[in-house]
């Protein structure tokens, strides 16, 4: 009889864990939008449009969405110098552009190099609009959402009215590549631990850019140890690619040009939205202490990746990849405002978290994160000296809008700031044990 419970109570377990582990691979999750829900998400996104095409005349040379693409042009330059066995690294490739990615990546731009100007410009904007609606839908997945209609209509009207986010306008209008490496950690690092192949995108991604390297220690920090050495290998190989591809310029980029900070552009620009970018600007100087960036650096490393290691203990995987892309974005020694494009994920699991505490009040924080990283424009009738046929000069971001002096530094690292705020609000609600995160079970009824 004892055999006999035992045996029972044996196939309970196993039917209970397969039962839990199916709840686990299916979504259980339904999309709560309902009528009303949709109509401000069109009305959003209509503005977001209009905003886009016409909050900077479209039509204004240089600064119109469809009158720059330079970083674009840089990219197919870099990779026909690859393709004509040019020196990447000697010198500017374009209009006293300099090359600052891996040979590996110049080796990837060799494709880009075959399409005219114009035809470059198509294709890089379908793709990357194609990019950021996948990076959405991706994230909805990754919540636990079942893949309906209503999840697609709701992340096509949410791409849209993230276009009018200026880390994704700029990265439109510069032709910039931000979106697809986002896309690559998400895609990669989001899906299942068991995946094999897991750490690759993280690897090629590092391989492209060495900004998403720092994605290793988040993995070391949770212990995935399997998705760490994938990424590890992936980057070994796309640097023995570039030596293998194009020697000379390789030994170049590792051995000198990596350093080289002054290819980038000035620490104290307005757009450098980082830890050292803002102890430059409020010390009014280029080269700011090194012990005071390294000092504020670590500061925010322990803040970022403490919110991370706490999101993934609570199951909060998403949440973790984006604290460590912000983290990453803030300790950068040269962050650009296009940069940011994990604020993306960032506001979809503001509007998650919202969603299921069902809540009025919960949609003030993805407001407060959404807000601050529009694409707000100010324009100064003075043409910038290296901008020849402009007749003006327009700051884009909200760090480039003129402020008194008591608000400058909230101004002028506001990007800086949403990403406290966010390290915090995860820290204190994921720290605290006794909240539990709401779930959107499929039997909800939607909004």
């Amino acid at each position: 009889m004892a055999g006999a419970v035992n045996a029972s109570e044996s196939a309970v377990v196993e039917m209970s864990s397969g039962a839990s582990e199916l709840r686990q691979a299916t979504p259980q999750r339904i999309m709560r939008v309902g009528v009303i829900g949709f109509v401000v998400l069109v009305v959003l996104a209509v503005a977001s449009v209009l905003m886009v095409l016409f909050g900077v005349p479209m039509d204004v040379i240089y600064w119109g969405i469809f009158h720059n693409f330079l970083d674009l042009d840089v990219y197919r330059h870099g990779g026909s110098f690859v393709v004509q066995g040019l020196p990447l690294y000697d010198g500017p490739v374009l209009q006293g552009m300099m090359f600052t990615y891996t040979p590996f990546a110049g080796i990837l731009f060799t494709v880009w190099a075959v399409l005219t100007f114009q035809q470059a410009i198509v294709v890089w904007t379908v793709l990357n609009v194609l990019a950021l609606f996948a990076v959405v839908v991706l994230c909805w997945k990754y919540l636990g959402y079942r893949l309906g209609v209503k999840t697609y209509a709701v992340s096509a009207l949410a791409t849209v009215i993230f276009l009018f986010m200026e880390p994704v306008r700029t990265t439109l209008w510069l032709g910039q590549i931000n979106i697809f490496l986002l896309l690559l950690i998400v895609w990669d690092l989001g899906r299942d631990e068991k995946s094999r192949l897991r750490g690759i995108g993280a690897g090629i991604a590092a391989g492209v850019k060495l900004t998403p390297a720092f994605f290793w220690a988040y993995l070391f920090i949770t212990k995935q140890w399997r998705a760490l050495v994938t990424a590890v290998i992936t980057f070994a190989a796309t640097v023995a690619l570039g030596f293998i591809v194009m020697y000379n310029d390789a030994l170049t980029y590792w051995t000198g040009t990596l350093f080289d900070s002054d290819r980038v552009g000035r620490t104290d620009s307005p757009s450098n939205q980082s830890v050292s970018g803002l102890i430059a600007q409020l010390t009014h100087t280029p080269t700011p202490s090194k012990v005071l960036v390294l000092g504020c650096s670590v500061v925010a490393v322990c803040l970022g990746l403490g919110a991370a290691w706490m999101a993934h203990r609570r199951g909060q995987k998403l949440l973790g990849l984006t604290m460590t892309g912000l983290t990453a974005t803030t300790v950068s020694p040269f962050s650009w405002g296009h940069h940011w494009v994990w604020f993306v994920p960032l506001v979809i699991l503001a509007s998650h978290y919202a969603m299921a505490s069902k809540k009025i009040w919960a949609w003030v924080v993805p407001i407060v994160f959404l807000l601050p990283v529009l694409n707000w424009s100010h324009t100064w009738p003075i043409p910038a000296a290296d901008m020849q046929g402009t007749d003006r000069f327009i700051g884009m971001g909200m760090f480039m809008l003129p402020s008194p002096d008591y608000l400058r530094i909230a101004m002028v690292a506001v990007y800086l700031w949403v990403f406290v705020v966010a390290a915090a609000m995860t820290l204190i609600v994921f720290g605290w044990k006794k909240w539990t995160v709401p779930n959107l079970e499929a039997a909800d009824t939607p909004a």
